[in-house]
């Protein structure tokens, strides 16, 4: 059965997304992203990791990051017509035309859902700002949601280094233990969105370190820690970090109530534990720097050898261009030395004496010059034989065998 996009857009909250007039802010953009993310997820899809179409707009690394699992939407159609193999009952001929006509409607359904994301974004957004995008017979055909946004963002939606700088503060404010956890994931996941928007990522690491930071903070979760710490370093994901300190969280508050007194109040144990804490937290920091000193470190290997590259590059076309003039050069050369050799042979000078009447190398044969001989030669061939004369030619050349200098 074929699926419409008139019922795939159906299946979406928002059937238009709030219209921004004049040029786009960081801010308005926010307000549509978010909007149009309610209706990526509203429409159900196998491989989403249960949120729906999201993964269209995120980033895939803060997709993962976020929800545990890579967005993996297939690269190709399902075939038109299910293979089946020869002598199939008539079970498995029933299922596989079911799993084929399933996969043709996910199928169906991403293409209707990719292009209604860029028709609802662009109907929302003055066409001037994604002009370069709109092509005058395709239009946005062409075009996927994530480039659309991103092409608007990085024109109109500026975000400058006081921007970053004020989202690193607000990244790194603590939490709020008196509200549900929620709230300081929510910043978290934000702040990480923003930093990435100015181009500047805050990896999964630093998400999961300052977030245990912040845990530690808060007091009376020293034995939270520790569980969190005996997890394999490898499994230490922001996914697993929300799951770990969410019920730790909720686990004091229960435990708040049931005691009636105030989060993180002072046990008899609490000052060990505020110093364990203490300790913990700048260790945590040490962490941290480590990770943002080792990014910079990566960014600057990356530059040195984007530099070496080049300048091997540069090294190889100069090295070419001597090859190239050289044997131009060694051309003109053994030109001149062919001329020469026929003025020789004209008696045109006294070059002429040059040549040995009575010389022989075993290499070059008979016609040889005064200086060169068997046992000076300097270009020899294989078996060359240093004791060859022309009384003795030891099986030596025989070229210019009747050769006689001009006298």
């Amino acid at each position: 059965m074929l699926v419409s996009r008139e019922s795939t857009q159906a299946l979406m909250p928002h059937q238009s997304l709030t219209k921004i007039i004049g040029e786009p802010t960081h801010a308005t953009m926010k307000k549509l992203e978010k909007e149009l993310a309610a209706n990526l997820i509203a429409v159900a899809c196998p491989w989403g990791v249960g949120r729906g179409y999201l993964g269209e707009l995120l980033p895939a690394a803060i997709f993962q990051a976020r929800y545990g699992a890579p967005y993996t939407p297939p690269a190709a159609a399902p075939p038109a017509y299910p293979v089946i193999p020869p002598g199939a009952t008539t079970a498995l001929r029933e299922e596989l035309r079911a799993t084929n006509e399933e996969a043709q409607q996910h199928w169906q359904t991403m293409l209707h859902v990719r292009r209604l994301a860029v028709n609802l974004a662009s109907e929302a957004i003055e066409n001037i700002y994604y002009a370069e995008l709109d092509d005058p017979i395709e239009g946005l055909n062409g075009v996927e949601i994530q480039d659309l946004l991103d092409h608007i963002k990085d024109r109109y939606c500026h975000i400058d280094q006081s921007d970053l700088d004020a989202n690193l503060e607000k990244f790194n404010q603590g939490i709020d233990p008196s509200v549900p956890l929620i709230a300081y994931i929510r910043k978290q996941e934000d702040c990480q969105e923003f930093a990435n928007d100015g181009h500047v990522q805050i990896s999964e690491e630093t998400m999961v370190t300052t977030g245990t930071k912040h845990a530690l903070q808060c007091g009376a979760f020293t034995e939270s820690w520790k569980e969190w710490n005996r997890t394999p370093r490898a499994n230490r994901s922001w996914l697993a970090w929300k799951n770990h300190w969410t019920r730790a969280f909720e686990e004091q508050r229960t435990i708040q109530r049931l005691t009636g007194g105030e989060f993180a109040a002072h046990s008899a144990t609490q000052g060990q534990d505020d110093a364990l804490a203490t300790q913990m937290v700048t260790s945590l920091d040490n962490l941290a720097m480590a990770a943002v000193q080792k990014n910079e470190t990566i960014e600057k290997l990356i530059q040195i050898n984007e530099m070496k590259e080049k300048t091997i590059t540069n090294l190889m076309a100069q090295l070419e261009d001597e090859r190239a003039n050289s044997k131009k050069l060694l051309e003109i050369i053994h030109k001149a030395g062919l001329q020469t050799g026929k003025n020789t042979n004209s008696g045109s000078g006294n070059h002429y004496t040059n040549w040995d009447p009575n010389g022989y190398c075993w290499t070059h044969g008979y016609k040889v010059k005064k200086w060169h001989n068997s046992k000076t030669c300097k270009t020899r061939n294989n078996g060359h034989k240093e004791g060859a004369t022309r009384a003795n030619t030891m099986g030596g050349s025989q070229e210019n065998i009747g050769w006689k200098p001009r006298t």
